[in-house]
């Protein structure tokens, strides 16, 4: 596939760090922030900016059993939860990066409950791509998500409420007073902080693949 600029759509800056190896003069890193609403408004910034394509890459959930932490999810196709909208990811564009196929939901909020996470019927959840999806598809602009699965569906998240901010950021001493509360959550910080190290290992290379292989 023949492109121009492609903008890679992460939520935090932790993201960014990762990905930022792969910048260049036709590699954009944008930055957008958590939630479907803030990612529409970068994606659309990017679009104007002159990204002739988009990504949305970073971290999710597993809603398919047969996905393990550290997996990558390349969709077909993203939901908006909240509004049941679909739209179509371009296969070319991420046709490097995996096996390509089910719908990544996307929710306005961070899904800790596995059983509300049942509910959602799909392969994974985030909180970013359906946004991004929603301004590529207003301007006509090829979208693809690439994710990687950070906790399994049956995982129970920790309580990131005033501890995580909306750039994705730790506070560290509010996180160690709620532990000190809450000891019982320091198992699900554990395995997420695990979860997020196996994902990163699969996600840089696979978006590598996908860049090499649209370009």
């Amino acid at each position: 596939m023949s492109r121009g600029v492609v903008a890679l759509l992460c939520a935090v800056p932790a993201e960014e760090r990762m990905l930022r190896r792969l910048a260049g003069p036709q590699v954009r890193i944008v930055v957008m922030g958590m939630g479907p609403a803030t990612a529409e408004h970068h994606a659309a910034a990017a679009i104007g900016d002159g990204a002739c394509a988009a990504i949305s890459v970073g971290f999710c959930g597993a809603l398919d059993p047969s996905l393990s932490v550290g997996d990558v999810v390349v969709p077909e196709r993203v939901r908006d939860a909240l509004t049941g909208e679909e739209w179509e990811c371009n296969a070319a564009l991420a046709s490097g990066a995996g096996r390509r196929g089910g719908t990544l939901v996307t929710t306005d909020h961070v899904v800790s409950d596995p059983v509300a996470r049942t509910a959602l019927m799909g392969l994974a959840v985030d909180m970013e791509s359906a946004g991004a999806a929603r301004a590529c598809a207003r301007a006509g602009v090829p979208f693809a998500a690439i994710r990687a699965v950070t906790d399994r569906t049956g995982d129970r998240l920790p309580d990131l409420a005033g501890v995580v901010d909306d750039a994705g950021d730790v506070h560290a001493m509010r996180m160690a007073g709620r532990l000190i509360i809450h000891p019982g959550q320091i198992p699900a910080w554990v395995r997420i902080a695990r979860g997020a190290s196996a994902a990163r290992r699969g996600l840089v290379p696979a978006v590598t693949r996908a860049l090499a292989d649209s370009a």
